[in-house]
């Protein structure tokens, strides 16, 4: 059985109307159970991907599409969109363009009832998905009357309600408080080490997020740059700035401007820290750790 969730080749895609293309030959794979990270600046293609990924483009969206798009084996462009909502669950960024239910537990059981699922087994499934989530008090609530991290679980909960093996989330901790924020990405985390999600996230905070990635993919004007493990991502001179998390980027100006060089001969060069803790069991100071 093979162990690719998601396989994009030569994918090309131009919006009807544009002068540019959105996405430019990127080809990738995705692996099953990776957390992969998404970034780049504001119209580097990342929500376009996600997209493709989800069928909605070409489904959906007018243009020209090249390439090819594999999800678990079936190709995008010859099966239905409400078919590959049994693969793929999305999530957008603003989930007000998403919710459109009564209550809570109405906008989770909506994708369960356009199949058919029996009342017994929805009802189950929502049960399980509100307590999951951590919703269960707010079930009868209208999703228009709760807060916006309350709505992002909703939509996650009704994007789970298929039992998808691949996640997708487009910015989702944009508009989020920091705490809802973590509570999101705390719940991807343990959708991902749990119960073996593929979970696809576009970001442009990198600090919330960048312990949970298995997988970094850097774009830039519609192509990929970089694909990788995130530390040696990070690492690479052609990664932006701008764009790294503040971890490493004070790790970059304490080792560029801070230490002598024999303050730093014991420092394994192949190891980046990304947070706190291991920055300081990485840096030295007279001889000694700072912890």
């Amino acid at each position: 059985m093979s162990r690719i969730a998601v396989e994009l080749k030569n994918v090309y895609f131009k919006y009807k109307n544009s002068s540019s293309y959105a996405l430019s030959n990127v080809s990738l794979n995705i692996a099953k159970g990776d957390f992969v990270l998404l970034v780049g600046y504001s119209g580097s293609g990342k929500s376009t991907l996600l997209k493709c990924i989800n069928g909605l483009i070409p489904n959906f969206y007018s243009g020209f599409f090249g390439g090819k798009v594999i999800i678990e084996g079936i190709n995008t462009l010859e099966t239905e969109v409400a078919k590959l909502a049994q693969r793929v669950g999305m999530v957008f960024q603003n989930p007000e363009n998403q919710l459109s239910s009564l209550s809570v537990e109405q906008e989770i059981a909506f994708p369960l009832e356009n199949f058919g699922v029996p009342l017994q087994e929805m009802k189950k499934r929502v049960q399980e998905l509100l307590q999951l989530l951590k919703i269960e008090n707010i079930r009868t609530k209208s999703p228009f009357s709760i807060s916006g991290g309350e709505q992002q679980l909703t939509s996650i909960a009704a994007a789970l309600a298929l039992d998808p093996a691949i996640l997708v989330l487009d910015e989702v901790t944009a508009h989020l408080s920091p705490r809802s924020a973590m509570e999101i990405l705390t719940l991807l985390n343990k959708l991902n080490q749990k119960y073996q999600k593929t979970i696809i996230i576009s970001e442009h905070r990198l600090d919330r997020c960048i312990n949970y990635a298995s997988k970094l993919i850097y774009l830039e004007k519609g192509k990929v740059k970089a694909c990788g493990e995130p530390r040696e991502i990070l690492q690479q001179k052609s990664f932006p700035k701008e764009l790294l998390p503040k971890i490493p980027a004070l790790y970059n100006q304490i080792k560029a401007h801070s230490l002598s060089r024999d303050e730093f001969s014991q420092v394994d060069s192949n190891f980046y820290p990304l947070t706190v803790p291991e920055i300081m069991k990485t840096l030295q100071f007279g001889g000694r750790r700072l912890d």
